[in-house]
């Protein structure tokens, strides 16, 4: 199962619902999280080896993918229409993060156009 994390704001909790949800992945099956966003935040996370999954750049990717059950990505922050458009095509489950406020929500929501 591939499992993309995507927003059109930044600072809304990403890359901390994708190290979550390639934790729990990793339990069941081996998991990879691939960082393809520009402030490499997961690879940072995983430097100090305290992950219990493999973290690597959206470069390096192909390298690994076929080597697992399930893909975690934590996708650039405020993709383009069209990129959004093809990385819901391209994964199994798009995750939308979104903090609970209005503004937010109507951020979110304009994705839709």
């Amino acid at each position: 199962m591939i499992i993309a994390i995507a927003s059109l704001k930044g600072g809304c909790s990403k890359t901390t619902t994708a190290i979550h949800l390639a934790a729990y992945l990793q339990k069941k099956a081996p998991t990879p999280l691939i960082d393809a966003d520009k402030n490499r935040s997961a690879l940072t996370w995983a430097r100090p080896d305290k992950l219990s999954f493999k973290v690597v750049s959206e470069t390096a990717a192909p390298k690994y993918i076929k080597d697992y059950t399930h893909i975690v990505i934590d996708t650039q922050a405020r993709p383009s229409p069209k990129d959004f458009e093809e990385l819901a095509d391209g994964c199994d489950l798009l995750v939308l993060p979104t903090t609970p406020r209005a503004l937010d929500l109507d951020a979110l929501l304009g994705c839709q156009g």
